[in-house]
């Protein structure tokens, strides 16, 4: 059993990190694929950074450790995909039992903010060329960091503005 005392159940915690300019990391966790983002220094918005494979979690761990240090992350903030009437299935289940493992391991505090639409809201504003498959899966793999952006600027901007 995984210790969930880094688990926070109110973003406004979160608060002091961003007044303090401390950065805050997006996770969008999919099951081939992790969008990461991380939050500006200024606090206006998420940055898009990378995305990861999800296939090996001793390299994901090792992955996200470096950019916790490189970028001086203080908190994570988790998309938690809901059904579409607020309930939880197994997906967010999934996503619940992956951030309590993943943050203990790191020593880091997390939150969840609902994600509902957010891959959706992405591509409808992201062109994918439909000329190239190699292409195409680029854009996935764009995608996949652009919602955990769009997941991290709603957080922050429910932060900023409470």
């Amino acid at each position: 059993m995984f210790n969930s005392t880094y688990k926070v159940d109110d973003l406004l915690e979160f608060k002091p990190f961003l007044l303090n300019q401390k950065r805050i990391m997006g996770l969008d966790l999919g099951k081939k694929r992790i969008g990461i983002s991380i939050s500006t220094l200024s606090l206006n918005g998420a940055l898009p950074l990378k995305t990861i494979s999800n296939d090996n979690f001793v390299e994901l761990i090792s992955a996200i450790k470096n950019i916790v240090a490189e970028y001086d992350i203080k908190a994570i903030v988790f998309g938690l995909p809901k059904n579409m009437d607020g309930s939880e299935g197994k997906s967010a289940q999934s996503v619940r039992d992956k951030a309590e493992k993943i943050c203990s391991e790191l020593c880091i505090k997390y939150a969840f903010w609902d994600e509902r639409l957010s891959t959706v809201a992405v591509e409808r504003n992201y062109t994918i060329d439909e000329k190239s498959r190699a292409r195409k899966r680029d854009n996935k793999k764009d995608i996949d960091n652009l919602a955990a952006a769009f997941i991290l600027e709603g957080a922050i901007n429910y932060i900023t503005n409470n």
